[in-house]
């Protein structure tokens, strides 16, 4: 079983950050999905599978990595260039294209997940604060065993498993941005 660490959206908030990954030493990756507002050879991503954000301006980040762990090959990116505000559309054709079936991205600071058709999509919100009505940051950890996924969001300070009120919370939210669920074509 391997285990990564998401984090995504941190946005100078660099003393959370650098707790967060010093907390979760113990995983196999680490993937941060773009916006942290640093260089792209800054100490603080040392070890990060990294991609841009809208709020990054270091030119060597790459828009999307591809990597693979276990059964699973994974797709990162961070999400504005994909319209992830209103559908999993363009993200889910680019997936299905370069053979993924599991996605993680950021951007909407709105912690989410979601499986169309076999691939699974994984927000792990803002470290820094999230869209939402409880208050806090988030990031994922997400289990990989063979062709089994599994994902927990924690709290940002605490990094205790919020999983039930932040995944509830973030469709409220996403509805608010008329987020479509279905695939539109």
């Amino acid at each position: 079983m391997k285990k990564i660490l998401v984090v995504s959206d941190t946005h100078m908030d660099n003393d959370t950050f650098s707790l967060i990954t010093e907390h979760h030493r113990d995983c196999d990756y680490f993937v941060h999905c773009g916006d942290s507002s640093l260089p792209y050879n800054d100490p603080l991503l040392n070890g990060y599978i990294t991609v841009i954000g809208n709020h990054d301006d270091d030119p060597h980040y790459d828009q999307n990595r591809f990597f693979k762990v276990e059964d699973q090959r994974i797709f990162v990116t961070h999400g504005h260039l994909y319209d992830v505000y209103l559908s999993y559309d363009k993200l889910y054709h680019k997936a299905k294209q370069m053979n993924c079936s599991l996605v993680l991205h950021g951007h909407t600071h709105i912690p989410h997940l979601q499986t169309i058709n076999g691939i699974t999509f994984i927000n792990p919100g803002s470290v820094m604060f999230n869209r939402s009505h409880y208050g806090y940051g988030t990031y994922a950890i997400v289990l990989i065993d063979h062709a089994q996924v599994s994902v927990h969001f924690y709290h940002h300070e605490t990094h205790q498993i919020v999983d039930d009120i932040v995944l509830s919370d973030g469709e409220e939210m996403l509805k608010e941005f008329g987020f479509s669920h279905d695939l539109t074509f």
